[in-house]
């Protein structure tokens, strides 16, 4: 194993730690609770507006919201947690605010210097789904993927982020996550941003 290899794994290896270390402290709440109740408000969103594609964007623009508010509480909670001007040193971050999020451990591939793929072996968000007939195509995690948007929009990285699949092989569910960086913002959050 080269000492780059090994660097690496144990950097990981410690931002794991940390991140559960702060899970541990966290309040937490009921995961059946929370299942439900974001299951109720999909529920919503699909008797109010027509098209899937409406319902996802409703989702995800949530999701973003949630991401712009949620990384001051993960950069406040983790102060080790260093925000680079590198791309692909956000995924720490991204570590540490899946787990404070939804208290799961994600693994963060990379395929490329301005994308990487976030892996979750469980997501809590998917607890007792079952979407009716004329609505399969919903991607139901939508509001994950804008909450991973938000944040890295406020680390001033302007990304796509989309679900690239949700799987289920064997015994295992794997659903993965792709970001793919846009461009490098100068000031923040863009123009969606708006302090309420």
């Amino acid at each position: 194993m080269s000492s780059s290899t090994s660097t690496t794994a144990t950097t990981s290896k410690t931002i794991n730690a940390q991140a559960n270390a702060l899970w541990q402290k966290q309040p937490k709440a009921n995961a059946e609770f929370f299942a439900l109740t974001y299951g109720a408000l999909v529920a919503e969103l699909v008797r109010d507006l027509e098209q899937t594609t409406e319902i996802q964007a409703e989702l995800d623009r949530m999701g973003h919201s949630i991401g712009i508010r949620f990384i001051e509480e993960v950069l406040a909670k983790a102060p080790e947690l260093k925000v680079s001007q590198q791309f692909m040193e956000t995924v720490d971050v991204v570590k540490v605010a899946m787990k404070l999020f939804l208290g799961v451990t994600v693994e963060i591939v990379t395929s490329a210097d301005d994308q990487y793929i976030v892996k979750m072996n469980e997501n809590p968000l998917m607890v007792f789904v079952e979407l009716p007939e004329d609505r399969q195509d919903l991607q139901y995690s939508q509001l994950l993927a804008g909450m991973l948007r938000g944040m890295l929009e406020m680390l001033q990285f302007d990304c796509d982020v989309s679900i690239s699949s949700s799987t289920t092989t064997g015994n295992k569910e794997i659903h993965e996550l792709k970001v793919v960086l846009k461009q490098v913002l100068q000031g923040g959050a863009g123009e969606e941003y708006q302090e309420e």
